[in-house]
Order: structure tokens, then sequence, then C-alpha cells
């Protein structure tokens, strides 16, 4: 079911980009020569023509493109249709409306998982257990994993040093631990939803075995989700779930940033930056996110074109934001880039992201293990 989530994932995001592109030309009167999902590396595996304009998917689906009548350079036929003939605003306008499409598409996701779910009104850190050790008093209790803990006895826990305080203070005694189980899991937290809340009796040990605490957890602070479910969509419930969109919107673009930052920083150092994914690490999100429902998928859709549009828009040759770029020096310049110079800068670009493409994709298979396992393999 993974590869299927993936691909859909995959095709909407870029589907939605390339739309943005086409919508804008389309509304402007620029002629659209192509419309496709996919690289054309290979011929493509279907394609039709309608009004003028041939759409075609291709083999290679980690991409897609709009080809605009007159993109490159100057036409005679049919001058007035060709993007080239436009001015700088009308040809930014169009560059620019993929971003704007994945922003958007980022917005309509978040709002529709908050409507559906409910919309958070409060993120809090909570004491949630990671493992449980077999034989240990959490295991007789029966505490499990993704617990959370909320009390011990009358005592509200907020935090994993509090929790660890209280049980080597209280060994050798039984108390009263309250924990919850359940929730969604999404990205940004622990959606509070179809909670159970459970107290269990648990007797911490005055001398536990060395590497383990008095009940035999491993524990760590994690957000929860506090939602405000409505019951009956309302005008209220809507403008609630439309401000927490964008809202998470831009929190998660301005995370993206900083990403691009740090990573930024880490390349000058010359040390391999770290959190940045390629197609494997996404594939494994997806696999993990999609256990929990197609909530959370809705959320990572979200969380990638968000991703996607902050990426295109940067001042990189071949990306949107190169495009863009030229545009703006022709505006400083007063005159035209070559149309050669242009080209070979892109192509340049290209090579260069498709480069950095098959590097994250390496560290991501290294970071899966498959190196390893193939390794094992080979030697058995």
């Amino acid at each position: 079911m993974t590869p299927l989530i993936f691909l859909g994932l995959l095709s909407v995001l870029v589907l939605v980009h390339e739309l943005g592109h086409f919508a804008a030309a389309r509304v402007l009167g620029i002629k659209v020569e192509e419309f496709a999902l996919g690289l054309p590396f290979t011929p493509p595996i279907f394609s039709f023509k309608y009004k003028g304009t041939t759409y075609a998917v291709y083999p290679v689906l980690f991409g897609g493109f709009v080809k605009l009548f007159g993109e490159e350079t100057a036409v005679k036929k049919e001058r007035k249709k060709s993007f080239w003939s436009r001015g700088r605003k009308q040809r930014m306008l169009v560059v620019g409306a993929g971003v704007v499409a994945n922003v958007v598409l980022a917005m309509v996701a978040f709002v529709i998982l908050y409507t559906a779910v409910g919309v958070p009104v409060a993120k809090t850190p909570q004491v949630t257990i990671l493992r449980v050790e077999e034989g240990s008093p959490a295991d007789f209790a029966g505490i499990k994993p993704e617990d959370w803990i909320t009390m011990v006895e009358n005592k509200k826990i907020e935090s994993s040093d509090e929790f660890s305080r209280l049980m080597r203070s209280w060994a050798g005694l039984e108390v009263n631990m309250t924990v919850r189980r359940g929730g969604m899991k999404l990205l940004e937290g622990i959606a509070e939803l179809g909670v159970e809340e459970k107290v269990m009796r648990i007797k911490p040990r005055e001398n536990p075995p060395s590497g383990q605490g008095p009940v035999g957890v491993t524990i760590a602070e994690f957000p929860y989700l506090e939602m405000k479910q409505c019951l009956v969509l309302s005008a209220e419930c809507s403008v609630a779930a439309v401000g927490a969109g964008v809202n998470t919107t831009l929190d998660w673009g301005r995370r993206v940033l900083e990403g691009l930052r740090d990573m930024g920083k880490s390349i000058v150092a010359g040390k391999a930056p770290e959190g940045l994914a390629g197609p494997v690490g996404i594939y494994q999100i997806t696999g993990v996110v999609a256990k929990g429902g197609g909530w959370p998928v809705l959320e990572l859709l979200g969380v990638l074109s968000i991703n996607l549009a902050v990426f295109n828009i940067l001042p990189i040759p071949a990306l949107d934001g190169g495009r863009m770029f030229f545009i703006w020096l022709e505006w400083a310049r007063r005159k035209r880039i070559s149309v050669e110079l242009e080209q070979k800068i892109n192509a340049w670009g290209m090579a260069i992201l498709l480069s950095l493409l098959v590097a994250i994709t390496l560290q991501d298979v290294i970071r899966a293990g498959v190196v390893d396992k193939l390794l094992k393999f080979v030697r058995l």
C-alpha cells in the first residue's frame, strides 16, 4: 500500500504545481504546448492532444513540466500567444504560479484536516513511554509503549525529570499511575482523539537491574495536541479551521527556511547536511505516516507541498526561483539576458540538482541500512 500512497502524494504535488503554471498561462492567453507529469528522459507512456496542447505522462514520475509556446526564444508566428513576447510582470506571474499553487494546496490540506478532526488549541509536552522492559514493574502493571503519563497519585507529571524523581522517592511503595492511551499520530504531535485513560497500580523497585530505572521504562517528552472538535460544521468552526490552516502553513514554511539555512551552514563548514530526505527518505516517512490512516497522510501532503514551494522559490538555476531571478535581473539591467546564456546556466543548474538528488538518495539508502543488508547477503 505504501508505494501507491507515495506515488499518489508525489503525483498530486507535481500535478498541482504544474497546474499553477498552466492556469496562469491560459488566463494570460499564453499558448501551452505540453502539460506533462514525469520527466521526459524516455518517450511518454501515455499522451493525447486537446485544443493545441499535448497532455502526457512519462515513466520517471519525479517531476513534471509545462512547455510554453515561445518559452526560450522569440517567435514570429502567433507572437501574441508566446511567453517570450510578454512583459516582465506576466512572465513573473506564470513562473511564480506553481509555488503559489503548492502553498494553496498546503493550506487546503491543513484546513480540511482541522475541519474534520478538530482545531489544535494547545500543544504541550507529555512524558511518553518509548519502551517497557520485560518483567519490570511497568510490564506487570500493563503499561505499554506510546502510553503517556499524566499523574502519579495526585501529582501531575509535567517533565521526565519530575517523573524519574518521584519514582525514586516512592521506591518500594505501591502507587497509582494514571496513563492515557491512543490518539491520532500527526507530524505536529499526538492529537488527543479517541484517548482512553487508565489508572495502574505500580510498585517502583528499590534496587533495579543495571541500566534500568525503578519502573523499567524508557521515557521522553513528546508534544500532544489538545483538539477542539466541532460537532456541527459552523461559521465559527470554519473560521477557526482556516486560521489554524494558515498558521500551520506559515509555521512549516518557517521551519523549512530554517532547515535550509542550517543545511547551508553545514555545507559551508564542510559537513554533510542532516535532516535532509530524498525520495527514499520520503518513502519511508510515508510508510510510517500511512499506518495512522488517511488524516495523517493528508497532513503529510500539506507538509510536503510547503516544502516543495519553499524549495522551488530558491534562486537556483532550473528552479522557478532561478527563472524569477533572471526576470528580476532583466528588470535591473533594463535588458534581457542572452537566451543561450540562460539555457546554459539552467542546464548546469539541472545537472547540479540531479547530482544532489542522487547524493541525497544514496544517503537515504545508507541510513535505511540497505547497503549493510546487501553486504551481509554477499558475505552469506
